[in-house]
């Protein structure tokens, strides 16, 4: 990643007031780094003048397209152009317009587009990436690189369904505090390129799909709603979600038309492969923290639910560690979520998260802690999470902050931006989940 290639992009960040703080820094970029998009795509992806191997099958194509999505899409798509070298024809790189040094090969189309909510880019990256599958030779291999956020990104809405109820839609879904899960399942419903859509406007090909994954437990129809894997929802399963996160009654009539239909589910038969996730990230934190003289311990690579009780958790796991004369590093990964209020502030889950977590650690042991997206995007801000210790909360009230306002009202960045305690590394060129490292020093009884 090119964040990684001459600095540390957390140094700054974290700072060096606090005595862990170089050692947090270090932490955190050997967990970005270790899922490290390109070094996965060089791993399972070779190719020499006669053949292409993809996570170890042998083929020999006429030529190979590339298609790559998601937030990883650059990155991802500048690995195995390097990687394919004369096999490679022509592709389509769709990603979020947030990276200014993207890297550009002649024989791609680049593509931004909108996310988290959906724009017109995202109409059109879809339909672009239908017709590059759909026009491919049945000779050919069309390899398809994807990462979180495609869902987004890559839209071909289903007949009488409007840009406008999607994006209505999608920002019902995220305030209603429902996980990616959930969210996709909607999304798969609704949405004739997910669920399978994709391998099957390809099926007369050969087509095989490389993952960095972004939810937990790699549920495969949920990365970017599986636009290569069977759908294995049933008829009523987005309706259902609707229901639980009760937004049912604000949804066009539209929508819910199509998800009261009857629906079939229809095979894919199309190799798929997970090549990183959040496992990566947190097993280079361990080993970095060791190595720094920390004793690293993986409370949980599953963390989610409500941002605000998931800081108050980790919190009460902080506060409760025995004494030691071990300097300790505690580490989580997966994706928590946010029901916002009603007159919510500015803020995203991992600053949630960082602010609750501050209120609790505040009578705790000497501690730093940092909450982070690996992709350097934390909600609709620029921040990728904070940075909190056990004086946090009262450094925020001494400033004339109301910490408990900012923490209801979903408020957290303009709180940590005072305090000079936001995550800010810019975009990373992956992403596998959120981390959160936990560094507590010494104390004895």
């Amino acid at each position: 990643m090119s964040s990684h290639s001459d600095r540390n992009p957390y140094a700054t960040c974290v700072g060096s007031a606090h005595r862990s703080g170089a050692a947090l820094a270090q932490i955190l970029a050997a967990a970005t780094l270790a899922a490290d998009p390109g070094a996965q795509i060089r791993r399972v992806l070779q190719a020499d003048a006669r053949q292409i191997r993809v996570a170890g099958e042998v083929l020999q194509p006429r030529r190979v397209i590339l298609l790559c999505v998601g937030k990883a899409a650059p990155a991802m798509a500048a690995a195995a152009c390097a990687v394919l070298g004369g096999a490679l024809s022509h592709g389509l790189v769709i990603y979020k317009d947030i990276d200014p040094a993207l890297q550009r090969d002649p024989r791609l189309t680049y593509h931004p587009a909108g996310h988290p909510v959906p724009n017109e880019r995202s109409s059109a990256a879809g339909v672009a990436a239908r017709t590059l599958v759909a026009t491919a030779h049945p000779a050919d291999l069309v390899l398809v690189l994807l990462s979180g956020g495609g869902s987004a990104l890559m839209v071909d809405l289903a007949a009488g369904i409007s840009l406008h109820m999607l994006q209505d839609l999608t920002r019902l879904l995220l305030a209603s505090g429902a996980d990616i899960n959930a969210i996709n399942t909607v999304r798969r419903r609704i949405d004739t390129i997910k669920g399978g859509g994709l391998a099957r406007a390809g099926a007369h090909t050969t087509l095989r799909t490389l993952i960095l994954s972004d939810v937990i437990g790699n549920s495969l129809p949920a990365i970017a709603s599986g636009p290569t894997v069977a759908n294995p929802d049933d008829a009523e399963a987005a309706l259902q979600v609707l229901r639980d996160y009760h937004i049912i009654d604000q949804v066009d009539s539209a929508i819910l038309a199509i998800c009261r239909s009857p629906m079939t589910i229809q095979p894919v038969a199309q190799a798929t492969h997970i090549i990183a996730d959040i496992g990566q990230s947190l097993a280079a934190a361990a080993t970095t923290a060791r190595a720094l003289g920390y004793e690293p311990t993986l409370v949980s690579a599953t963390l989610q639910g409500e941002a605000h009780e998931v800081g108050t958790s980790i919190a009460q796991t902080i506060c409760a560690l025995p004494p030691s004369a071990v300097p300790r590093c505690l580490l989580w990964g997966g994706e928590t979520t946010v029901t916002l209020a009603a007159n919510h502030g500015l803020g995203g889950r991992n600053q949630t998260v960082a602010l609750a977590l501050a209120q609790g650690i505040a009578a705790g042991p000497e501690c730093l802690v940092a909450t982070y997206a690996t992709d350097g995007g934390d909600g609709p801000t620029d921040a990728a999470g904070a940075v909190v210790d056990h004086t946090t909360w009262a450094r925020a009230a001494a400033l004339g902050h109301d910490p408990h306002r900012h923490l209801t009202q979903n408020d957290a960045y303009p709180l940590f931006a005072a305090l000079g305690d936001l995550l800010l590394p810019g975009p990373t060129g992956t992403n596998v989940n959120d981390v959160v490292v936990a560094l507590v020093e010494n104390y004895e009884l």
